[in-house]
């Protein structure tokens, strides 16, 4: 059964994929059957890096095209922990894509060439980048200047006291945000690979961390 939006509360993480190609090369590169992720506001919207930079729009628009999405919450998060993701995404918004940071994440994974390759596809500058670039980019000094989708995620929450994963945000895949152990599973929003189904209250019970 899937999950309703009213049972969404601001700060809950949303992770989904598409049937594009571009998500097909991020699930092959990081391991994962979902290849983005964005903070739920509250009121309807949620905020996002893409590719036009860090947004906030209607969350019916951004699970539009979704084949799957899935809706998260951090553990133990204090009512102050979650205004602070709010306000922290918020002063984010219109800032730039990660372009270099997006090929880059996967290289904390044994497929993370397979996602720098795709980088080069995207732009010839981030072949001439390299590694070292990469790394350079990743530094504490450029962590707030450009995001991609899961580094937004990341860098919110640990701004906010609350960090959802062990590492840096600049290497923090899509896939680490669903499998993190800081996190409860509270049911898919959209799912278009199953039998259509009622929406209801949150799914009863963590999905095991096989699933993606």
């Amino acid at each position: 059964m899937l999950i309703s939006e009213h049972t969404l509360r601001p700060a809950d993480i949303i992770v989904s994929t598409t049937n594009a190609n571009v998500s097909a090369v991020i699930r092959a590169g990081t391991g994962s059957s979902v290849s983005h992720s964005m903070i739920y506001l509250g009121g309807s919207f949620v905020i996002e890096a893409v590719e036009v930079g860090v947004i906030r729009r209607p969350l019916a628009v951004a699970v539009e095209q979704a084949a799957l999405a899935i809706a998260l919450r951090r553990r133990n998060l204090t009512d102050q922990q979650r205004r602070a993701v709010v306000e922290y995404a918020t002063q984010f918004m219109f800032r730039p894509y990660d372009k270099i940071g997006a090929a880059g994440s996967g290289t904390s994974l044994g497929r993370g060439s397979l996602l720098a390759a795709f980088g080069c596809g995207i732009t010839l500058g981030l072949c001439a980048v390299g590694i070292a670039g990469m790394a350079d980019n990743a530094k504490p000094a450029n962590a707030d200047r450009a995001f991609f989708c899961s580094e937004l995620v990341a860098r919110v929450f640990e701004l906010a006291g609350a960090p959802v994963v062990g590492g840096p945000p600049s290497y923090t895949t899509p896939r680490q945000i669903r499998m993190a152990n800081t996190l409860l599973y509270m049911g898919k929003l959209v799912d278009k690979s199953a039998a259509p189904a009622a929406r209801g209250g949150p799914a009863e019970g963590a999905e095991g961390v096989g699933g993606f």
